[in-house]
């Protein structure tokens, strides 16, 4: 299992000698730093996280991960996960969370690509059936699940999964993930 942390500039107040963070005193959601728990494109390296200034939103970029099945290969796959270390302004509720994933998808009729992605504890599914052919680029919006509480779970869990399986020697099929952003909306409420 390989663990890599990619850095993210952290907040002022937390670079400077001797002091010490409360939640109340967190003004924004903090995704801290993404760590790499599993990786088979090898590519950890290769890939970005960026918050937004808000706080609001995280933007994952890859380098390589995708799938691919032709000539030979009847089926591949390559997933990325891992976790966010999220600090949560004490009375922040989070009412939803949506994952927008953009990537490319090119598929004969006798193949399927899937895209698996699990964001917290849920876990959705985009699939690109057999029967149908396909040859885009595609720009998918998910919304995920969020506690009855609006806390996040932290750590804050994100795996991203691409599939692709052919059936006959003429088919092939391709996915590629580029981005995926989390964005989490909700009602703030000031903590004096």
């Amino acid at each position: 299992m390989k663990l890599h942390r990619v850095s993210l500039a952290l907040p002022a107040a937390l670079l400077m000698t001797g002091t010490s963070l409360k939640a109340a005193d967190i003004a924004r959601l903090e995704w801290g730093g993404f760590v790499v728990e599993n990786d088979s494109s090898d590519g950890w390296d290769s890939f970005k996280s960026l918050s937004s200034d808000d706080g609001n939103s995280v933007k994952l970029t890859f380098a390589s991960l995708d799938a691919k099945a032709d000539g030979a290969t009847l089926e591949g796959r390559a997933n990325l996960s891992g976790h966010y270390d999220i600090s949560q302004p004490k009375n922040d509720r989070v009412a939803h969370i949506v994952a927008t994933v953009e990537g490319h998808v090119i598929k004969s009729g006798g193949a399927v690509t899937r895209l698996v992605i699990t964001i917290g504890t849920e876990e959705k599914t985009v699939e690109w059936p057999s029967g149908s052919n396909a040859s885009e680029k595609f720009k998918r919006d998910i919304e995920i699940a969020v506690p009855a509480e609006g806390r996040l779970p932290a750590p804050f869990e994100v795996k991203v999964e691409t599939y692709a399986k052919k059936e006959g020697a003429s088919d092939a099929a391709y996915l590629s993930i580029d981005t995926l952003t989390i964005t989490a909306a909700g009602d703030q409420v000031a903590s004096y």
